[in-house]
């Protein structure tokens, strides 16, 4: 959603919330993903971006699901559910290879469905909750602006599903489509995950076309991240949402 923050389709200011901070996650990082290491380059990266965008940013600390990686260990259930089901993170011995085969079987809207119902039971969810819920006591008037899960990262799939769960105590709440997640999906996909999501949301439809030079140039910030195939992703994405013409990108919300 860079495109709508530059186009200032959202009312400032801005306050960028990054609840997961500790990572050792980043495709073009060379060398050990240390987790000290690239936590300190991922939040430099943050800031880089708040900065061309004129946004605060407030880190929560907690730990990112690709860590499990790492240590071995899962912080939280919904990594074990997303791994069977999606296959992200990758299946880590014989049985849970053969259980994401079975589960391979289903359409992936429904896959993601399932992990959305799942989130409700995630251990961080108090956390989350009551760390989003503060900050939105400092602000009755706040719009709240989520992921909406697309492409299965647990992270993001916990944000989605709590303030899904806040949107009557918000005045507007907003659902961006992940990206460049949602360049695995269809249109019609990502509709399909939607109703199944919550059947109340109804797409915003943002013109991008003046803004969408720098948000690639903003993008391209995110150097740990962000490479050319993810550049060529965004991009297509907001073509196709236009159907080629313009640059655009939707949202999705409830009505009034």
């Amino acid at each position: 959603m860079g495109g709508a923050i530059l186009s200032g389709f959202f009312p400032r200011p801005l306050l960028i919330i990054t609840p997961f901070t500790a990572s050792i996650s980043g495709t073009y990082i060379s060398g050990e993903h240390d987790i000290e290491r690239v936590s300190r380059l991922r939040a430099a990266e943050d800031d880089a971006f708040a900065l061309e965008v004129g946004s605060r940013v407030l880190r929560f600390d907690l730990p990112e699901a690709t860590l499990s990686s790492k240590t071995g260990a899962y912080f939280f259930p919904l990594v074990v559910s997303a791994s069977l089901l999606c296959g992200w993170p990758p299946p880590r011995n014989r049985v849970e290879q053969s259980i994401r085969r079975i589960a391979s079987r289903t359409p992936l809207t429904l896959r993601s469905a399932s992990l959305l119902r799942l989130a409700r039971f995630e251990g961080l969810r108090v956390v989350l909750r009551e760390r989003i819920t503060h900050v939105l006591d400092q602000s009755p008037q706040a719009i709240l602006v989520s992921p909406i899960g697309l492409g299965n990262n647990p992270n993001h799939v916990s944000l989605a599903s709590l303030c899904r769960s806040l949107r009557k105590t918000v005045p507007r709440l907003y659902f961006y489509e992940d990206l460049p997640y949602a360049a695995r999906y269809s249109l019609r996909e990502i509709e399909r995950y939607v109703a199944l999501f919550d059947g109340r949301l109804r797409p915003v439809v943002v013109n991008i076309e003046g803004a969408m030079e720098g948000k690639v140039k903003n993008l391209s910030v995110y150097r740990s991240q962000v490479g050319p195939r993810e550049v060529e992703r965004v991009r297509a994405n907001a073509r196709r949402l236009s159907s080629g013409r313009l640059s655009q990108e939707r949202l999705w919300t409830y009505p009034m």
